[in-house]
C-alpha cells in the first residue's frame, strides 16, 4: 500500500506545512533545513540538487569538528561576533558563544572576495538596517549576508546607530587585515 505523503528528499521524513525547502529536483524538510548553513538563501536551496544538498550536510557535519579545533585569536564582538583564527586563516561569524550549538561556518580567509556595508530602509520613513556581507569564492557558500544591528528599524537618532556601524565597519577592517596573510619573521 503506498502512502500520498510528501517526504523530504533528503531523509525521508514526512514533510511538514513550514519550514521546507524547494531543491531542484526535491524538496527539503525542515529538520534537514536545520542542519544546512543559515547563509544559504532561498534561492541557493532552488538551484541546488538533493545530491548537491546531500553533499552540503556533510560538509557541515565536518564543520562542526573543526570547530572544536578552531581558536579565537581575535574578535569583533555584535549581534553577530567574528572570530578569526589567525593561524588557520579562517573565520566564523556567530550569534552564540557557545558555537558548537550554532555550529557556525567556518570561512578561509581568502574565500573573501568582496565586502559592503549598506545602509538599507527598512520601512518607508520606519527607519533604516546596517548590512554587512561578503561575498565568497566558496564551494559550500557564495555569501554571507547579514543585518548587524540587533533589531529592524533603527533611527539614525538611536544609541545604537553609531555603534552599529563601528561594528560593521570593525567586520571590514578585520577581514582586510592583510597581516593575517603574511608570515611573521622573527
Amino acid at each position: 500500500m503506498s502512502d500520498n505523503v510528501e517526504r523530504c528528499s533528503i531523509c525521508g521524513e514526512e514533510l511538514t506545512k513550514f519550514g521546507n525547502r524547494q531543491l531542484k529536483d526535491g524538496v527539503m524538510c525542515r529538520n534537514c533545513v536545520k542542519l544546512a548553513s543559515s547563509w544559504l538563501s532561498e534561492e541557493d536551496y532552488r538551484n541546488r540538487t538533493v545530491e548537491e544538498m546531500k553533499k552540503h550536510l556533510k560538509y557541515r557535519e565536518e564543520n562542526l569538528e573543526k570547530l572544536a579545533k578552531f581558536k579565537k585569536d581575535r574578535c569583533v564582538e555584535g549581534k553577530y561576533s567574528l572570530y578569526i583564527d589567525d593561524e588557520k586563516k579562517e573565520f566564523v561569524l556567530s550569534k552564540r558563544k557557545d558555537m558548537k550549538k550554532e555550529n557556525p561556518d567556518i570561512i578561509p580567509l581568502d574565500a573573501v572576495t568582496e565586502m559592503s556595508v549598506t545602509e538599507e530602509p527598512y520601512k518607508e520613513g520606519e527607519g533604516v538596517d546596517i548590512f554587512f556581507e561578503a561575498v565568497l569564492e566558496n564551494e559550500e557558500l557564495n555569501t554571507v549576508r547579514l543585518r548587524v544591528n540587533e533589531f529592524p528599524g533603527m533611527t539614525k537618532d538611536d544609541e545604537e546607530y553609531p555603534k552599529v556601524c563601528d561594528t560593521a565597519l570593525a567586520y571590514l577592517d578585520a577581514l582586510a587585515d592583510k597581516e593575517v596573510f603574511e608570515e611573521v619573521e622573527e
